[in-house]
């Protein structure tokens, strides 16, 4: 991928980016969503693992592990932030979301990224949609979805998918998991679609289908 916008580029990995990759992570001001092939305390040498890793697999469309690409200002050839893509484990949609480092922030340099890849992503792949989560004390990526074209779908309730963990056929097992965490507080957050304009479907938000009295 190589898109250029009028003060970004935005690309694919390269072998020397470990230490732009390395100074995102760990600036503090960024919650970077790390995978589990970067460890939480990634080294330089775990950095280029990942970066070997999303060079496997560029221009494939796969995205089961999370794909950085790094943010460029054209004025100074300084790699900003990245925009990250994956697939939604259980789900099964793809989300991106994006990382500005802060000496960076609030110069629009985000939604400038996050707009021209989604639409890359979308017409490349000719996916149907693309989704972004944020939790809801987020301003700043709320509106940077905003303004990537997103439109929110629906506030959400964390859920923690038991498929997998736990037999579903055992009841009495599953009903006490299922007491157990509605007795919890999760956070809400809010989540984001973007569309295709090509794609088929229709019924994409509350509203978009007339029932035409059918339910009268």
């Amino acid at each position: 991928m190589r898109i250029e916008t009028d003060r970004l580029i935005i690309r694919d990995l390269m072998e020397n980016d470990e230490q732009a990759l390395y100074k995102i992570k760990y600036d503090p001001k960024i919650h970077l969503f790390i995978p589990d092939y970067i460890k939480a305390d990634a080294a330089i040498e775990d950095i280029k693992k990942t970066i070997s890793y999303c060079i496997s697999v560029k221009d494939t469309g796969n995205f089961e592990n999370e794909i950085f690409y790094p943010i460029i200002l054209k004025s100074t050839k300084d790699i900003i932030g990245t925009v990250t893509v994956s697939k939604l484990k259980f789900l099964y949609e793809i989300q991106i979301g994006w990382q500005i480092l802060s000496e960076y922030t609030n110069n629009g340099y985000a939604s400038e990224a996050g707009k021209a890849v989604s639409d890359e992503l979308l017409d490349k792949f000719n996916i149907d949609y693309l989704v972004v989560v944020m939790d809801t004390d987020n301003p700043a990526s709320f509106r940077t979805a905003v303004k990537s074209g997103f439109k929110i779908f629906e506030k959400r309730i964390g859920y923690d998918y038991f498929y997998g963990n736990i037999d579903t056929t055992n009841y009495e097992a599953l009903s006490k998991y299922m007491d157990k965490k509605q007795n919890e507080k999760e956070s809400p957050y809010f989540y984001f679609r973007k569309f295709n304009p090509k794609t088929k479907i229709t019924a994409q938000f509350y509203g978009d289908v007339k029932y035409e009295g059918r339910y009268a």
